[in-house]
């Protein structure tokens, strides 16, 4: 396993009035507070299962920082940062929430991909009353006034897809997935929208991070003949998962909302057909998208893919400091107060934050996987609110 490793850097100092970005479109000053900063903790999974999304993930809080930094800062206060590794572990996301908060006196921590990385470090920033932004698609159902989220949760992403699967797919399902709380807990968003949508769900199967051999669910899938796979398999499992798919010949559609254009780039081959809802698709063609893209590959190079956490990621580092220019201060306090009332234009479209449940009013696309690992959009449906069952923070 790899070691932690902890990284802080100081971005473009100097450099606030160069650039396309560096104007007043942002609303940003022109010129750096040198003595001020925005001291940002980012915690993902730099190891273990999560590594293939974690280093996307990276790259666009990186970009962000940069192109923030190039604006004029978060209010006239340069941004720096912190990396931590909380290698997809429990005790691990705990103890390097624990140092950025209180080592390393961050302002807000921002990152994750697994649910239980997020469970963990809200442990130690709840109690702190230090904010803390998730940036990966999840289960919903977190109500918390310190937790933010920038991801999809399931009536932005599961409930706009149903129905068009049920319409055009068919009506019988089987749920594969992780044995942890995003894939189980979706499972059963899933499964109210086949209801709904006259639709069923056949079976649902869990299995332990790692998992080698899917024969003998494979066998089961055959047996119980659905028109789709529904497939929640997460971070390297669901490669293992599009590898013996194909190698299985296995006939029912293949779908899910952690398919992306990681794993489409990846897996071109065994990706294609392949039909995913996330709130990004790098063949978005808008110019806010084209730009980023631009840039992201002038950074990171051409055959570096990103996907909807790590566009997700970009926008959630600009919204907070979009924030902490608006209360003028990183007091979590006063930037929660704020954090609802800026809003930004991302790659993914237009976004903001619900004051209801400090959850992304996030953009919802459907599309397949077609030639060279390319997605082809099937429909867009645009910005929804997002529901957590029982949240009012207002």
């Amino acid at each position: 396993m790899t070691s932690s490793k902890i990284t802080r850097r100081s971005t473009l100092k100097g450099m606030a009035a160069t650039g396309a970005l560096a104007t007043s479109s942002f609303g940003f000053p022109a010129i750096l507070k040198a003595s001020d900063t925005v001291n940002i903790g980012f915690l993902t999974a730099l190891s273990g299962l999560e590594t293939i999304l974690g280093e996307i993930q990276q790259n666009c809080f990186e970009l962000a920082v940069e192109d923030i930094n190039k604006a004029g800062g978060a209010g006239g206060r340069e941004v720096v940062f912190t990396v931590e590794d909380d290698q997809t572990q429990t005790q691990a996301t705990i103890d390097k929430a624990r140092q950025l908060i209180f080592r390393d006196d961050v302002d807000v921590i921002i990152g994750m991909i697994a649910s239980l990385e997020h469970e963990a470090a809200r442990t130690v920033t709840s109690p702190a009353k230090k904010l803390l932004i998730y940036t990966t698609y999840y289960e919903g159902e977190v109500c918390d006034p310190y937790f933010a989220a920038t991801g999809q949760v399931p009536n932005q992403q599961i409930d706009p897809m149903v129905p068009w699967l049920v319409e055009n797919v068919g009506k019988r399902c089987y749920i594969v997935g992780s044995d942890y709380v995003w894939p189980r807990t979706s499972s059963k968003y899933i499964r109210e929208a086949f209801e709904r949508a006259g639709g069923e769900v056949l079976d649902t199967e869990f299995f332990p991070f790692g998992i080698q051999d899917l024969g003998p669910v494979f066998e089961r899938i055959n047996e119980a003949q659905p028109d789709m796979v529904w497939s929640m398999l997460a971070g390297a499992d669901g490669g293992t998962m599009l590898n013996q798919y194909n190698s299985f010949e296995m006939e029912p559609q293949l779908v899910g909302q952690g398919f992306d254009d990681v794993y489409a780039k990846r897996y071109p081959e065994l990706a294609k057909g392949v039909i995913a809802n996330q709130s990004y698709f790098m063949s978005l063609d808008t110019p806010a998208n084209n730009d980023f893209l631009k840039r992201y590959r002038e950074k990171f190079g051409d055959d570096v893919p990103v996907n909807g956490i790590g566009e997700a990621t970009y926008a959630a580092t600009w919204l907070y400091a979009k924030a902490v220019a608006k209360a003028d201060s990183t007091e979590t306090e006063k930037v929660l107060k704020a954090l609802p009332e800026v809003d930004f234009d991302a790659p993914q479209g237009h976004v903001n934050i619900s004051a209801k449940n400090n959850h992304m009013r996030c953009n919802s696309i459907m599309a397949r996987v077609g030639d060279n690992g390319n997605f082809d959009i099937i429909e867009n449906f645009g910005q929804i609110d997002p529901e957590i069952p029982g949240c009012d923070l207002t």
